[in-house]
């Protein structure tokens, strides 16, 4: 027979739950500030765009590997932030015609022997394949994946459209987001991925794709899009977020950390908020470049 819960448990019970509310108020406080700052970026001019873009690279990479040394590994932490940036601005050039395609191997050559001369210059050969590896892994993740809106914004022509696809976009994740984090506090009993990430529900995963599809009420804003196509697009990007968010989750549980060193008051590092992100916009980039939805 089961025995009432003692008072001390209750305590317990009523500590965590006044803590889960105030994070709770917390996330929504930083999301009104947070939310609109970013699509004014987005909105405003191709300028504000590139420099958002390039400073959730600069700060995503950092955090990327300031945890990888927590984690005893040394990385190029200064270096690998730049190099990054640099092959998000090479997507820049490229939408502005200031770069021929063709450059885009030169440039990863380059990276990966700077890399691997600069590892072996810095650590020796103590961890020096790993070093030199992750070094090099971060490079490619938060330049190539995190440059992914400027090589959209270059598909669907540098316009307003273009923008406002990113927005949507932007959105999409957001929401699914939303829709994954309260439909699993509600109805969510069975774990979708225990070993990555033990929060996370097969509600959650639903709740996160239906989420997600809310951006269809703004497919006026996206003419070149059919009704069909766009759908498609927003489940792809949907996904695709939701499958980043348990990337992330993985590469912190193997370092040994719980969140991102924090940046937004409610939701850990930068890192933390844009998890999807790297997912999503290459997945869309690639959607929208298979159906030539731009092309005439």
């Amino acid at each position: 027979m089961l025995s009432p819960p003692t008072s001390s448990g209750r305590g317990v019970l009523a500590a965590d739950t006044a803590k889960d509310a105030s994070n709770l108020r917390l996330r929504i406080l930083s999301a009104i500030v947070f939310v609109p700052g970013v699509l004014l970026l987005v909105e405003a001019t191709e300028w504000t765009l590139y420099f958002l873009v390039l400073g959730v690279a600069a700060r995503c990479s950092w955090e990327f590997y300031l945890i990888l040394e927590e984690a005893g590994y040394r990385p190029l932490r200064l270096p690998g932030c730049i190099l990054a940036m640099g092959v998000c601005s090479y997507f820049w050039r490229l939408g502005k015609g200031e770069m021929p395609a063709g450059d885009l191997i030169p440039l990863l050559m380059a990276v990966t022997v700077m890399v691997m001369a600069w590892t072996l210059h810095q650590s020796g050969t103590e961890r020096y394949t790993a070093n030199a590896f992750l070094t090099l892994g971060g490079v490619l993740y938060f330049g190539i994946l995190g440059g992914a809106p400027l090589l959209l914004v270059q598909t669907a022509g540098q316009g307003e459209e273009a923008r406002h696809l990113v927005s949507t976009l932007f959105l999409c994740i957001w929401l699914a987001d939303s829709g994954a984090y309260f439909s699993g506090r509600l109805w969510g009993k069975t774990k979708l991925a225990p070993t990555i990430s033990p929060g996370k529900t097969r509600v959650g995963l639903v709740g996160g794709v239906v989420g997600s599809m809310s951006p269809l009420a703004l497919g006026f804003l996206l003419p070149s899009f059919s009704p069909w196509a766009l759908a498609g697009l927003l489940l792809v990007a949907g996904v695709g977020g939701q499958i980043g968010d348990l990337v992330e989750s993985a590469f912190k549980r193997d370092m040994g950390i719980k969140d991102a060193p924090p940046l937004i008051p409610g939701h850990g590092g930068l890192l933390d908020r844009f998890d999807s992100y790297f997912f999503a916009f290459p997945l869309a980039y690639l959607y929208v470049d298979m159906l030539a939805i731009f092309q005439p």
